[in-house]
């Protein structure tokens, strides 16, 4: 035993001086025997001071001795996890001796505030020194689980996550123990069962045809969690649609315009016919209904209260008959004239029912 304990501080010495900051000072015999037994682990509760950092001097805003910051600057001298801190001025005066208003913290270090000093003093310059273990080997905080290892759904699998042993030492010791326990835990992780469903469905198509019959569709998509399993039914609907007859091509021939919607007469865009109504006294004929005489049930116009009348789309190039009938009045045909493209005119005097027999 007496040999390895040799062995353990021989290393922890060479480890030291690599780094620059000198052997370990061995005062005693005592103090041999003392270090062994701390390289070899037996005395869990041994810590020891680190060396005195002064990262920061105090500016306008204070002093800062931010742990963060010292292990930038020093990153092996200091462990992840002291367990004390002592904070003195360069004067070596402790910290809860100068009146001033101090803070620290061992996860955030030590820092003193200007603004928070009383009757405008400010805060002194400050070093410190945590006090750590010798050798501190600790586990990482345990990882997020990692995916399921089955894909398919209504099955088992497993998850695993893990975490790392940490030794702070720039060279651990070789009688150092690893840290205790497992770096990988694992447990039982299972999918739902699959299903299938279907989506809402969607907005009718424009039908196929506008007259005769025709068709339109509607559809909706299957959403699954697995191949394995399908939706049940159609993903698409036929409905019917366009149902009323389609009109007769038109057989009207016309030397002038084209044929009107219902195929009864030809039809010149931006043609006006102008017409007067009168009995044969003379007066004008209110209200008396002016058509086509080839149709005469389709009224195109009324007089007016002059007996006058407006009519578009008559073509002007040749003559066109005219019906025009009033209550109590007989009847008339009457044709069109023109003197002028676009424009046509006519005039009708009616008699009276009682005249005519």
């Amino acid at each position: 035993m007496l040999e390895l304990n040799k062995v353990a501080l021989l290393l922890s010495v060479l480890a030291s001086a690599a780094l620059g900051q000198g052997p370990l000072r061995i005062r005693s015999p005592s103090d041999r025997s003392r270090r062994a037994a701390l390289n070899t682990f037996t005395d869990t509760q041994t810590t020891e001071w680190t060396s005195w950092f002064n990262i920061d001097h105090p500016g306008g805003n204070g002093d800062y001795e931010r742990l963060e910051a010292i292990r930038f600057y020093y990153r092996e001298r200091v462990c992840v996890r002291p367990v004390a801190m002592e904070a003195r001025t360069t004067d070596w005066v402790a910290a809860e001796e100068t009146g001033e208003v101090v803070h620290s913290s061992l996860e955030k270090g030590f820092w003193c505030i200007n603004r928070e000093q009383p009757q405008g003093r400010v805060c002194s310059n400050y070093h410190v020194r945590f006090q750590c273990h010798p050798v501190q080997s600790y586990w990482t905080d345990w990882n997020e689980w990692g995916p399921c290892s089955t894909t398919v759904c209504n099955d088992v699998g497993i998850q695993v996550r893990q975490r790392k042993c940490v030794n702070t030492q720039p060279m651990p010791l070789l009688l150092v123990p690893a840290c205790q326990g497992h770096h990988s835990e694992r447990r039982e992780c299972s999918n739902p069962p699959c299903t299938a469903k279907w989506s809402p469905w969607g907005r009718w198509g424009m039908c196929s045809v506008t007259c005769g019959g025709g068709r339109r569709i509607r559809r909706r998509t299957c959403a699954r969690s697995s191949v394995r399993v399908q939706c049940s039914g159609r993903p698409a609907e036929i409905q019917k649609c366009g149902r009323s007859p389609c009109q007769a091509k038109c057989q009207l021939r016309c030397t002038e315009g084209s044929p009107s919607e219902d195929c009864s007469r030809c039809s010149c865009d931006n043609h006006i016919l102008q017409g007067e109504v009168h009995s044969v006294t003379g007066a004008p004929v209110a209200e008396a209904l002016v058509a086509l005489a080839s149709n005469p049930k389709v009224t195109l116009a009324r007089t007016d209260a002059k007996g006058q009348f407006r009519v578009a789309g008559i073509c002007s190039s040749s003559s066109t008959l005219m019906s025009i009938r009033k209550d109590k009045f007989a009847p008339i045909t009457v044709s069109t004239s023109s003197n002028t493209t676009g424009l046509s005119s006519v005039r009708a005097v009616l008699k009276s029912a009682g005249e005519c027999s």
